[in-house]
């Protein structure tokens, strides 16, 4: 039986995330706002807009396309994640969500000089960059001590969420993945879903093939 994989998106975000899940061998569930209580294996959190910055007790001080239904859905996702012992990969916005969802904060506008490095061009292109990995982490472990990512955010992760440790970096220090301690918790800044390796650089589809081989360790799938 195929691990069910769960995967929160924004309603114009469809067909790369699902490939992945179905390439690595999972059966993806797919929805904007889905509902919490629902029946899955494992989490995806995918890309998309910023979160409402009440849910980590600031004032909007740089934050845009808002979604409030997807940001009270999704934190009970996590909640509920946590609680069942259910994987959990976030992915561009859902790194961060993962973060403030364990009682971490963001930077709500990065300044100019990394958004010159991290976000998309003036004609809506993904930057790349390179970042750093640390050893005996999932990063580290599927692609070495270092590689380059695609980027297109302007926000960040700041303070780190209970129990979670950044496991990669770019050069001025912005955390690009995280995983945490002792739950399956794993995020990544970039889209892993868009690296295909075709251009030499590093395959994305690592990341979602580990990912859904813990869905089955977990769930017995």
């Amino acid at each position: 039986m195929k691990p069910r994989i769960l995967i929160s998106r924004s309603p114009e975000s469809r067909g790369l995330y699902e490939a992945a899940v179905e390439k690595a061998g999972g059966e993806p569930l797919s929805f904007h706002c889905p509902d919490p209580e629902m029946d899955f294996d494992g989490l995806i959190l995918a890309g998309g807009g910023d979160m409402d910055p009440s849910e980590f007790f600031e004032k909007n001080i740089g934050s845009y396309d808002i979604d409030i239904p997807r940001d009270k859905v999704e934190l009970a996702l996590v909640s509920r994640c946590i609680n069942e012992g259910k994987p959990i990969l976030g992915i561009c916005r859902g790194h961060q969500v993962v973060n403030i969802a364990l009682g971490g904060s963001i930077y709500q506008d990065l300044n100019p000089n990394l958004l010159s490095i991290h976000a998309q061009t003036p004609e809506g292109k993904n930057r790349t960059h390179p970042i750093r990995l640390s050893i005996m982490t999932m990063l580290g472990d599927l692609y070495g001590t270092e590689m380059t990512v695609n980027s297109s955010h302007h926000q960040a992760n700041f303070k780190l969420g209970q129990g979670l440790y950044g496991t990669a970096w770019d050069a001025y220090g912005v955390i690009e993945a995280m995983q945490h301690g002792s739950l399956p918790i794993w995020t990544v800044q970039f889209h892993p879903e868009q690296m295909t390796g075709a251009d030499g650089g590093p395959d994305g589809q690592k990341i979602f093939d580990f990912f859904l081989e813990q869905c089955r360790k977990i769930c017995g799938n």
